[in-house]
């Protein structure tokens, strides 16, 4: 078995509808502000919702017989509201996309300085509503109005070996000088900058057992970049262990990493991950837009999840997904049934968080106040 991710066309398409949605916002603004407060009916969401009310469909008052007819004349034309359904789905995946931009500025905001980086035409997207953070480092290493010492750090922590070669040679010595203060002292930039001091190509087996922690913990940003440059099903495992461990690499990049693992590899990865891990490993998989294969990936772990597992991911849903109620009607399902697979087994222990298993035990029997 391999984990993959197959989007519906309804899914590319609500994801295209909502983004369309997001960018009538100022993302430069959306960036630093969007959903500040707690959860809630905030302003951001105010606005969302008269946006998404305001799309109306066309439907023609026409039988089938005189429908082309009836098509020519617009007083037989009549335009209808969204459903309620597809206006909650809508709502819950425009906050989805607008904490991507929020999230991928916390990620970048130790590189990119200022106040206007122009997203609206930098930000790179995968058609089902994630950023391409690979994409979009290279939208702003190819800018060449940008400063070129944030262009050779989003290339050092892309690694694209490439790019931040031509990015040093194209540098004034004053420009390397002021860029090496400014560069974080993690492993990857240390041996990036050896590479080019010595111009010697970078060579990935050569990461010490004693530096890859370091090297790993520190540079979670880049990990697409790097991870199919790894040799070996143990480095890889470091590798996927300390990006859990982190608890901030992003969820599409994680994924990405899983996907390009065969059977044989993904069982490795399955036996030489700490219980501890798989938490993480199960949030990511609750996360825009990947919740639709989430329990394919708890059936494929299912012998990793323990009591400590089961309430981690019991709270994660409750707390941080149906505790929005912007997409409760994508993760009831998922929560009855994932209770349904543990509960029995697990029961006892969650029964001692008296508040957490009242919560579980009223989303369960009420389902209907989550739709």
């Amino acid at each position: 078995m391999s984990i993959k991710f197959w989007p519906s066309l309804e899914l590319l398409t609500h994801a295209r509808i909502a983004k369309g949605i997001l960018y009538t916002f100022d993302l430069e603004d959306l960036k630093r502000t969007f959903l500040e407060e707690v959860p809630g009916y905030t302003e951001y969401v105010q606005e969302i919702e008269t946006k998404i009310s305001e799309i109306h469909l066309p439907t023609y008052c026409a039988s089938f017989s005189r429908l082309t007819a009836a098509r020519e004349k617009s007083e037989d034309v009549k335009f209808v509201p969204l459903p309620l359904r597809v206006r909650k789905q809508l709502r819950g995946i425009v906050i989805a996309l607008g904490l991507e931009i929020k999230q991928w500025f916390e990620s970048h905001r130790f590189i990119v300085r200022g106040v206007n980086h122009n997203l609206r035409n930098k930000l790179g997207w995968f058609s089902f509503g994630v950023i391409d953070r690979l994409e979009t480092a290279r939208n702003f290493i190819h800018d060449e109005y940008w400063d070129i010492g944030e262009r050779f750090i989003f290339a050092c922590e892309y690694c694209f070996e490439d790019d931040l070669r031509m990015l040093w040679r194209n540098m004034t010595t004053a420009s390397r000088r002021h860029t090496l203060r400014r560069l974080p002292r993690t492993c990857n930039m240390m041996l990036w900058l050896d590479s080019l001091r010595s111009n010697i190509p970078r060579n990935w087996e050569e990461i010490s057992h004693n530096e890859r922690y370091i090297f790993f913990h520190k540079n979670y940003v880049g990990i697409r970049g790097y991870f199919p440059k790894l040799r070996g099903t143990q480095m890889r495992c470091q590798c996927i262990n300390s990006a859990l461990e982190s608890g901030v690499v992003h969820h599409y990049d994680l994924y990405s990493c899983i996907s390009l693992l065969n059977t044989d590899k993904l069982n490795s990865i399955r036996n030489c991950l700490p219980i501890s891990e798989f938490c993480e490993l199960f949030k990511s998989f609750l996360k825009w837009p990947f919740q639709i294969i989430f329990l394919d990936v708890v059936n494929y772990f299912e012998k990793k999840i323990s009591q400590t597992v089961f309430l981690g991911v019991v709270t994660f849903i409750l707390k941080n997904e149906l505790g929005w109620r912007f997409q409760d009607h994508m993760y009831i399902e998922i929560f009855r049934t994932f209770w349904n697979l543990f509960s029995n087994k697990y029961r006892d222990g969650i029964k001692k968080k008296a508040k957490l298993y009242a919560r579980a035990t009223h989303v369960l029997e009420s389902s209907k106040h989550y739709v």
